[in-house]
């Protein structure tokens, strides 16, 4: 399963990580780092007894020489980091949060998490007025949208003599956490999901195209999402507002589509990976998606797809100041054809009106399933939410079952739902 790296830092209730550490001793192989504020709280030696093993805080031990390390390629930051299979900072004071959300790596805990592709899970313990503090909301947003899990701290009486939400989570909390995450890295290990997401671009003439308002983000949330359960994710995206979390920090191996679009593996999201394949126009998202598709376990079709295409587009820039009259024709239907590409594959397909009766929408998500033959259609009405570049989503996702209609809702984070329709295809 590899090694749990528990990073300790100095709030008061870092006592707490003496108990963490002996309990987690007895599932998994666990190494602390201790920052040095921490190791002047409690001292190496409790955390030590209860690992049984050496903690480690300093980034040179006594006697470090560096010709010995550059010989030997074994630097305890880099080492420990590749090791890992998760980190765990329990507790993490907003120094530390600060520091993460900032790419500050400033001791062995901060270069350890930000040298690592491990996921990392920080649970929070500090004073109150601490964890509402604007500054520390904004780094904890952060962290969380670059892909970092928490497990929030708990409201009650604080070390301090203040009363408010700044406790350290109950361990028992914290080890769930840790089970959770296990058992998604592993609930798609090695399946391969195509995900399409964004708007595509249909071009008026070489600088002028054809659009929508799509920010791509539910897209790219299903990505992420399917990656850290550990599937080979391909995503095929237009244009997004946001890119897939942690593009910042893993390693990329960048490669260039038959296409001329240029995608990169983005690897370090829990285990599995995202290709990430750039396309413009509907045709060239319709040429990735066959390109892609063999083999796939799922396709999730979030993508918002222009439904009409320029006839004649001009080859140079149209001159202004005149009236112009656009021919425009149907564009490519791609859900409707997915499944003659790939008859096994599992595919989730969306669907946006616009300000209509919640009837009319299911019924249209209805008429939609049927024709693509899709497992499920996610149905949402962009006129009565401000879904469009918003982080949330109310949707409808019905599905045929049985000869029966099933119509299931589901509002919130769009990083939740996604989390949601994962679940429903396993």
């Amino acid at each position: 399963m590899g090694t749990i790296i528990l990073g300790i830092t100095s709030s008061i209730a870092c006592f707490k990580a003496v108990e963490l550490a002996q309990r987690l001793r007895k599932r998994y192989d666990v190494e602390a780092i201790m920052s040095k504020n921490a190791e002047a709280l409690i001292g190496k030696p409790e955390i030590e007894k209860a690992l049984g093993k050496k903690a480690h805080s300093s980034m040179f031990e006594p006697g470090f020489r560096y010709k010995d390390h550059i010989k030997t390629k074994k630097f305890p930051h880099i080492t420990l980091g590749d090791r890992a299979c998760l980190i765990v900072v329990a507790p993490a004071t907003a120094n530390l949060i600060g520091k993460l959300a900032n790419g500050v790596a400033d001791d062995l805990l901060t270069t350890a998490i930000i040298g690592s592709k491990a996921p990392v899970l920080v649970c929070p313990a500090m004073n109150v007025n601490m964890w509402e503090h604007p500054l520390v909301k904004a780094n904890v947003k952060k962290l969380k949208d670059n892909g970092y899990l928490f497990v929030e701290p708990e409201n009650g009486k604080l070390a301090c003599g203040w009363e408010g939400i700044g406790r350290l989570a109950d361990l028992g909390q914290i080890e769930k956490a840790i089970e959770d995450i296990f058992d998604r890295r592993n609930r798609l290990k090695g399946k391969k999901i195509l995900v399409t997401a964004g708007a595509t671009l249909e071009p008026i003439d070489p600088v002028r195209f054809i659009s929508n308002r799509s920010s791509g983000k539910m897209g790219i949330a299903i990505a992420e999402a399917a990656a850290i359960q550990g599937a080979k994710v391909v995503l095929v995206r237009g244009r997004t507002d946001v890119e897939p979390a942690g593009c910042l920090a893993v390693n990329r191996e960048i490669k260039r589509e038959k296409s001329g679009k240029i995608g990169r593996t983005i690897g370090g999201m829990g285990g599995g990976t995202i290709k990430d394949v750039r396309v413009e126009t509907v045709e060239e998202m319709k040429c990735a998606i066959q390109k892609n598709i063999p083999g796939c376990y799922a396709v999730f079709h979030a993508a918002a797809v222009s439904d009409f295409v320029v006839k004649h587009k001009a080859e140079g820039k149209i001159k202004s100041g005149r009236e112009l009259a656009l021919e425009l024709f149907p564009a490519t239907k791609i859900l409707e054809h997915i499944k003659g590409w790939n008859p096994h594959v599992k595919l989730i397909g969306f669907k946006a009106e616009y300000a209509i009766p919640q009837k009319m929408l299911i019924e249209r998500a209805f008429s939609l399933l049927n024709k693509s033959k899709a497992d499920f259609i996610v149905a949402n009405d962009v006129g009565k939410n401000a879904v469009f570049g918003s982080d949330s989503n109310n949707v409808f996702i019905v599905r045929n079952r049985k000869g029966k209609k099933r119509v299931l809702k589901d509002c919130g984070k769009k990083g939740e739902i996604a989390a949601h329709l994962l679940a429903l295809i396993r």
